[in-house]
Order: C-alpha cells, then sequence, then structure tokens
C-alpha cells in the first residue's frame, strides 16, 4: 500500500533538506562567513538581485544561501540529536513508571511536573548564564525540556497494557519484569513512540531556533537558522528576506517532519 500524500510530501520535504545538509557545501562553495559590505542587502535573485548571491546577503554582506547551508549543517543534526535523546530518556522512564507503578510511578510523575513548572526560557537563561553558549548547552537544554512529553504519554499506553492477558501470561509462565518490558510492552508501543518522535523533531527545531534567535543559543561564529533570523529585525522593512528566508526553512523542516 502506498503511503499517505501526506507522508510523502513530508518525507520530500526532509530528503530535499537532508541533500542540502550533505551536498550543499560541495556545490555552493561560498564562505558563509565572507563579509562584502559593498554589496550588503543584496536582495534575493529574481528580486532585483544577481545570481551571484541567489538569496541576497544580510547586513554585512554575508551570502544567504551559504549560511542558510552551514545552519542547516547546524540545526537539523543537533535536533535530531536533542529529539532521539530525549526519547531515549522519557520512553524509558515512562515505560518503567506505568508498568511498575509504586515509587517509579511516583518520582516520574513528581519530576515531569517539576519540569512542566518551569518555563523552556527560564531554564534556558539559567544554563546560559551558569555555563555559557554552547552547542552542548542548548543539547541539554532541549534534552531535559523534551524527555516529559514521552515519559507521560508512554507512562498512560504502558499503565493501559500491564493488565493485558497477554502481558499476565508472560509473567505467569516465570517472564522477569525486565524480560516483560523489552519483549512484550517496548514494541507494542513502537508506533506511538514513532509518532510522538516525529512531532518532537519538529519542535527541537523550532526551539533551538528560538533560542539562537533570543541569544541563548550556540553563540560564537556558528551559524543557525535562529541566528539568522536574529539579524532580520533590524532589517525587516528594507530587507525583509534577511529573516523570512531562514524563517521559511525553519517552517519547512518543522512541516516535513509533522507531516511524515
Amino acid at each position: 500500500a502506498w503511503p499517505p500524500a501526506s507522508a510523502v510530501v513530508g518525507i520530500s520535504i526532509l530528503a530535499m533538506l537532508v541533500m542540502v545538509t550533505l551536498l550543499g557545501p560541495a556545490l555552493w562553495q561560498v564562505d558563509p562567513e565572507a563579509q562584502d559590505l559593498v554589496n550588503r542587502l543584496t536582495p534575493p535573485w529574481g528580486l532585483g538581485g544577481t545570481s551571484a548571491h541567489p538569496l541576497g546577503t544580510d547586513s554585512l554582506g554575508r551570502d544567504t544561501m551559504a549560511r542558510l547551508i552551514a545552519g542547516a549543517r547546524v540545526s537539523l543534526p543537533l535536533s535530531v540529536a536533542a529529539t532521539l535523546a530525549s526519547g531515549a530518556i522519557g520512553i524509558t522512564l515512562g515505560i518503567m513508571a506505568g508498568y511498575g507503578s509504586g515509587w517509579i510511578d511516583r518520582v516520574v510523575t513528581w519530576l515531569s511536573d517539576v519540569q512542566l513548572a518551569i518555563p523552556f526560557v527560564v531554564f534556558a537563561i539559567a544554563v546560559t548564564a551558569v555555563f555559557g553558549n554552547s552547542v552542548g548547552n542548548v543539547l541539554v537544554t532541549l534534552i531535559v525540556t523534551g524527555w516529559v512529553a514521552y515519559a507521560r504519554v508512554m507512562r498512560l499506553q504502558a499503565r493501559s497494557l500491564r493488565a493485558a492477558e497477554w502481558v499476565l501470561s508472560a509473567k505467569a509462565v516465570g517472564a522477569t519484569p525486565a524480560r516483560v518490558l523489552a519483549r512484550h510492552l517496548l514494541p507494542n508501543l513502537k508506533a506511538p513512540a514513532v509518532v510522538l518522535a516525529t512531532q518532537q523533531a519538529g519542535a527541537m527545531i523550532l526551539y533551538e531556533s528560538s533560542l539562537s534567535f533570543l541569544g541563548l543559543g550556540i553563540g560564537g561564529n556558528t551559524v543557525t537558522w535562529g541566528g539568522m533570523a536574529a539579524l532580520g529585525p533590524e532589517a525587516i522593512f528594507k530587507a525583509p528576506w534577511v529573516a523570512a528566508i531562514p524563517g521559511i526553512a525553519i517552517a519547512l523542516a518543522i512541516l516535513g517532519f509533522n507531516l511524515t
């Protein structure tokens, strides 16, 4: 059976972004940090610009296409890594809490409640103030704030399955709790986990871009889509493409993950 049309569109978008990430630097060999103040705020090709800068330039004359490619090589892998890490933590804790109940359930529930009570931006500000701007700190921020969604969904799913006949049968023949979790519960929770992961991947891209936009991201000379968009407000009326182009890239990535 053919996948739904929406899934085909989502996969196509993600495939295009992966190709840009992997092949972009070889196809467009322009230094994303090279400044050309004479050609600053050049519009994209077709809107008054030239093929020398197909997507225009920013306020320092840096090529937008080169920076978009460089940003994809940071924003996309970072978001996927955060999704996988937070998913592994959240799924593990959620299944343990839902199946084990008792003190494990109370601890996981308490931790998730505490995490949800702390606003994302406040936590990001605290991490940046203490440890500074870096890839590792952004990754930690995304993981710590992202595992809760997995844990809460998996907890409810595991709780509903722990009284299933096939689980009780496995326990009756002497299966250990670890075997029940790994061989019986986890395979039946794979589908909701994958759906949740695709949604969270899009959210991670948005969160990472938001941190970079607010100055709480990676920092330094590292190019990210959020950092590119942060340069847009100062020239929003004169050169709207400075913010619009990275914004479109972020929206496409989120759309691709959500449709998959």
